[in-house]
């Protein structure tokens, strides 16, 4: 540790280049951290913060708890990390005390969701119990099939749906700007980028390709 510049009491915090990229520095760090505390074994560890409710590890913070844990960020930067991981369902949010009137959440990570979006696995991950067939090759195009939407074409689109369009043109997603799914996908824009920026990794694709919504979004998000 003696190439890293620390004050008295400090440690360093960790979080994946990928998932910060993608996630925010803020959900990558939570996400870091609340994996490090569920893991580690160490006795200091104050066992009132862990817990074990169907054959899984939760871990307790109030959000001033997790202020001082990560050290960085403000409570309402940590609200807005957690809200984005939950709505994502990379974490799982539970109430777990016995007293009924302590009415604190309690966290765990959902591995398997973690693997699926973007292809990082851990021991917490449970290997399938029948290997699954290997995924055809994905072939994707040098330009889009769907031409750029003109300044006049987002002009009569709601401003919601531009600002989504153009993110998911930015990862090569080969999408119409007058696409009727953009409305849906406007309620579930952090999945829908997630799924978008995290392609390469989980599908193994040319990130530099363009790809239709239909070979690599999850069939949930192609209804109209």
């Amino acid at each position: 540790m003696k190439n890293i510049l620390l004050t008295n009491q400090e440690y360093p915090l960790i979080a994946s280049p990928q998932l910060a990229k993608e996630l925010g520095t803020a959900a990558a760090t939570f996400l870091q951290k609340l994996h490090f505390l569920l893991s580690e074994n160490r006795k200091f560890k104050q066992k009132k913060n862990l817990t074990t409710y169907l054959n899984r590890k939760w871990w307790f913070h109030t959000f001033e708890e997790w202020q001082t844990t990560l050290g960085m960020f403000s409570v309402s930067t940590i609200k807005r990390a957690v809200a984005k991981l939950k709505e994502l369902g990379l974490i799982e949010i539970n109430k777990l005390s016995k007293i009924k009137s302590i009415r604190v959440n309690y966290y765990t990570i959902n591995y398997q969701k973690l693997k699926d979006l973007f292809g990082i696995s851990t021991s917490q991950t449970k290997p399938s119990p029948v290997p699954k067939p290997s995924p055809e090759n994905i072939v994707g195009t040098d330009a889009p099939t769907q031409a750029e939407a003109t300044v006049e074409n987002l002009a009569t689109i709601p401003s919601e749906h531009r600002a989504l369009y153009r993110q998911l043109r930015q990862y090569k997603l080969d999408v119409s700007y007058d696409d009727p799914r953009l409305h849906f996908w406007e309620k579930k824009s952090r999945s829908v980028i997630a799924y978008a920026a995290s392609a390469s990794n989980r599908l193994n694709i040319n990130k530099w390709q363009w790809h239709t919504p239909e070979q690599i979004l999850p069939e949930e998000l192609l209804r109209t």
